[in-house]
């Protein structure tokens, strides 16, 4: 419910006017990234971990997720399932622009606060952190 409300106040904060440039400060380290990512919590499973996350983008605008890496140190996990979107499949912002996503990787054991994300869009990798 955390990462909502900070979404909702990302979202209204991007839509007040800025006089001169700015830096985005949200989840990613790309200031030009065409969304952000914020993780919200990560549960076990049978098979790893769950990562949940929201996607904050500009309403009615599509993304397209190629796929997700999780990345602890030099380890690098490949996300098995993602549910809210479709793998390789464009979708789009609703009127909120934000999109709540379950992601699965086969990763056992404690995440630490150093893992990151790295998503592949059509447009480039985002790279966030997996969990707050």
């Amino acid at each position: 419910m955390k990462a909502l409300k900070f979404a909702a106040l990302l979202l209204c904060a991007s839509l007040a006017p800025v006089a001169g440039s700015f830096q985005m400060s949200a989840q990613v380290n790309q200031a030009d990234a065409e969304m952000n990512i914020i993780p919200d919590k990560t549960t076990k499973t049978d098979n790893g971990i769950r990562i949940s996350a929201v996607l904050v983008g500009i309403p009615h605008t599509s993304q397209c997720i190629n796929g997700v890496d999780l990345v602890i140190g030099s380890k690098l996990v490949k996300a098995t399932d993602i549910d809210g979107i479709d793998f390789e499949r464009a979708f789009q912002f609703e009127d909120s622009g934000v999109q709540t996503v379950e992601i699965d990787f086969p990763f056992s054991g404690a995440l630490p606060k150093t893992a990151k994300l790295v998503f592949h869009t059509d447009a480039g990798d985002i790279t966030a952190p997996a969990r707050q």
